[in-house]
């Protein structure tokens, strides 16, 4: 058994057993649920231990406060970014309380820039004060505001300055057999893999429930390298129907103001609103109950929405339409923090 604690809040325990799937991997793709390829990336781990390493050791001089891109400087990094990306400095958006630095980049041919204003963007998971997750962000332009499917030119830089970074990117790219179940799955000869994270999560931190439905992409896959992580994921529907069952069924846990209860009840008659207040992440009586009430979590991990992820394991999310796109929400167990990559998947038909 996992114990699920994350940003203080302690939400029950969850079986280290996977139960079966009972969707083939296409027919989950298609309806939103998630799909877990057990140890599709096992083999390639010990072949990038070395990268694996150096990037711990790039996560702990940035937990000790070095400037990133400083670091990124030197070597290894130094022969790995030139001479096709130019190390431009960093900046700090200083209305983002979570980020902690961006470091900018040109990529490069001979004198020409052929790719401009791309970036890693350094963040916190959290402003909780026991969670040191970090997330490495590859993109270009705008943060936030470019529409990135429309530029697959700059997002192939951004994802090549992903591999000048972190090496270890290979595990998912240059992995034929992943590749194949993709192709399979998502009915497509044709796939790249854009707009990459990576994560490093900590003891005691994780994502609350989100999506990651963006123009232009048809879903996430998951891979994690170290560490082991805990997955409540499921359709947006679904997470819809299990909230209003929920709420409908149970007395709420006392965490749940007067205030609270009285919205929670009046939205889950109304299912429209409900998930509009999903959508927007603003609704805070929503926000603590699916994602720091015991009962909630237990009620997703009853209803069979529960996945443990080890090392070499990979997760497909697919995030096609905002309908059906998977939510989830990620726990990180045990005492070790975590490498995993997180790559948009672009199919061009």
């Amino acid at each position: 058994m996992f114990e699920l604690t994350r940003r203080g809040h302690k939400l029950g325990n969850a079986p280290s057993e996977n139960t079966p799937q009972t969707r083939t991997n296409k027919s989950a793709w298609q309806a939103g649920y998630v799909s877990l390829l057990p140890a599709v990336c096992h083999d390639q781990i010990p072949l990038n231990f070395d990268s694996i390493q150096q990037s711990e050791t790039l996560v702990q001089a940035i937990l000790n406060e070095e400037q990133c891109d400083q670091i990124l400087d030197h070597a290894p990094y130094r022969s790995r970014l030139e001479p096709m990306f130019e190390n431009l400095g960093s900046a700090i958006n200083e209305g983002d309380d979570q980020e902690i630095e961006t470091v900018l980049f040109d990529a490069m041919d001979d004198e020409n820039c052929i790719a401009e204003d791309l970036w890693m963007k350094v963040s916190w998971l959290s402003f909780h004060d026991e969670d040191a997750s970090l997330r490495f962000r590859f993109s270009f332009g705008i943060d936030l505001a470019e529409d990135v499917a429309a530029d697959p030119h700059r997002q192939e830089y951004a994802a090549k300055l992903a591999d000048a970074v972190f090496p270890e990117s290979t595990i998912i790219t240059d992995n034929p057999t992943l590749l194949r179940k993709l192709e399979e799955i998502v009915d497509s000869p044709s796939i790249r893999f854009v707009e990459r994270i990576v994560y490093f999560n900590a003891p005691s931190g994780g994502a609350y429930l989100h999506h990651d439905l963006e123009r232009g992409h048809a879903g996430v896959v998951y891979a994690q390298l170290t560490g082991h992580t805990y997955w409540l994921a499921l359709p947006r529907s679904a997470l819809i129907d299990e909230i209003i069952a929920f709420v409908d069924a149970n007395s709420l846990p006392s965490s749940i103001s007067s205030e609270m209860r009285t919205e929670l009840i009046l939205l889950v008659k109304q299912p429209i609103r409900l998930a509009q207040e999903l959508d927007s992440f603003a609704n805070s009586s929503l926000i603590h109950l699916i994602n720091e009430t015991q009962g909630f979590v237990q009620h997703l991990l009853a209803r069979g929405f529960g996945t443990h992820v080890a090392p070499g394991d990979v997760l497909l999310l697919p995030q096609t339409n905002v309908e059906s796109c998977c939510w989830h929400s990620v726990f990180c167990v045990g005492d070790e923090m975590g490498q995993a990559l997180s790559f948009a998947i672009r199919v061009d038909n």
